[in-house]
């Protein structure tokens, strides 16, 4: 008698349903089209974002180039040209770091060419137009100076009162004060300059530029009385 030998039936092959795949990759395969138009708009903002980046170094560099050949023009003695040049890089490339460095070197050659009346008319604009601390104390510094060559000296203290409100670093408030405590002394104020000088010996540190020089200052006004 044969002997049968029983064989595994395989069941047939069923088509692969969803419910056997993650959720995300489900997702995936039902929205392929999709998937691939936001992987070109992801490619598309990277390669723009790359793009602004590039471009806004490469102006970086270009402007900063510009300011260094207006400083060595500057550096030669060549007022015009430095003078052309600084402005040419304020207009450019206004409202960035080279343009800000511009603006007040600008007005530093106007200062250095007997132009104070202009210098002080433009350092006023600048700072009004409320630029980085950094450089609006700064500009009120340079205005100060603008002031105090015009003999305008309660304008030129008030300027230097303001650079020393606006700058963040201890040793340039302290600069601020001192411009502002000899304009004083200079528009014949006594109180007010020796009241500024006091202000900064009990306030800053004696380690702080500035505050040895106005202890000199308060002791040469008060004839040593503190």
């Amino acid at each position: 008698m044969a002997k049968t030998v029983d064989v595994p039936v395989t069941a047939p092959a069923s088509e692969p349903t969803t419910e056997h795949h993650p959720a995300a990759l489900v997702w995936l395969q039902r929205n392929s089209k999709v998937v691939s138009y936001a992987a070109v708009a992801v490619g598309v903002i990277i390669i723009g974002g790359w793009l602004f980046i590039e471009t806004g170094q490469r102006k970086a560099t270009a402007a900063f180039d510009a300011l260094d050949r207006a400083r060595t023009a500057a550096a030669a003695g060549n007022l015009p040209t430095a003078s052309a040049e600084f402005q040419r890089v304020a207009q450019n490339f206004a409202g960035t770091e080279a343009g800000y460095q511009a603006e007040l070197a600008l007005n530093e050659v106007r200062l250095a060419s007997g132009q104070a009346q202009i210098a002080a008319d433009e350092l006023r604009k600048f700072a009004d137009k409320n630029p980085p601390a950094f450089y609006a104390a700064g500009a009120w510094f340079m205005l100060g100076g603008a002031l105090e060559n015009l003999k305008k000296f309660d304008e030129a203290a008030a300027a230097y009162a303001k650079s020393a409100e606006r700058a963040e670093e201890p040793y340039r408030k302290v600069d601020g004060l001192l411009g502002a405590a000899r304009a004083y002394h200079l528009a014949g104020k006594e109180k007010e300059s020796v009241d500024v000088l006091r202000g900064i010996v009990s306030k800053y540190g004696k380690d702080t530029p500035g505050v040895a020089e106005a202890e000199v200052r308060l002791a040469e006004r008060t004839q040593g009385r503190s």
